[in-house]
């Protein structure tokens, strides 16, 4: 019996410590300084983020790759040129379906891509099938994380059961 409690008890310690040293890569969506969506990172994974342009009341979407624990930029496509949108940018740029595509753009972000919506840009983040609608005129940050298990869990749960 005696050993029965031990071997619990050192098997429980063991999982305690595993859960709270074992770090996991995480893409987190943080609002105004406090995390609002939390999932779990992939390498090569994409996601973009699209928005009405305020001046020309078209949507614009940029999309990025997740590499190395980074955010890269790759491409970003929209409906007509204005001011200040460079003519090159990136490999290729061509038109398809309406939209003016440019791709091959390689430029690191970093670990983390901030972002401000407007009051009529309807911001909207896709990642991994989950389209987010952000909150308007509001500060975002997505960025990548490297919590505990524990502390990943218990993010997650805090942020579901907002």
């Amino acid at each position: 019996m005696k050993w029965k409690v031990i071997t619990i008890a050192t098997v429980t310690l063991f999982i305690g410590i595993f859960f709270t040293v074992v770090k996991v890569p995480l893409l987190v969506i943080d609002r105004e300084g406090e995390t609002e969506h939390l999932f779990r990172y992939r390498e090569d994974a994409e996601f973009s983020v699209r928005w009405t342009h305020s001046v020309e009341k078209e949507d614009w979407e940029e999309m990025f790759v997740l590499e190395d624990g980074v955010i890269e930029l790759t491409a970003t496509r929209f409906k007509t040129f204005g001011a200040g949108v460079p003519n090159d940018a990136g490999e290729d740029t061509f038109l398809k379906d309406g939209w003016v595509y440019m791709t091959g753009i390689t430029q690191t972000i970093g670990k983390e891509l901030a972002l401000r919506t407007g009051r009529e840009t309807s911001h909207r983040v896709i990642y991994d099938r989950h389209h987010l609608d952000l909150k308007k005129n509001q500060s975002y940050r997505i960025r990548v994380a490297h919590f505990s298990i524990w502390k990943g869990i218990k993010t997650y749960i805090s942020v579901k059961l907002r």
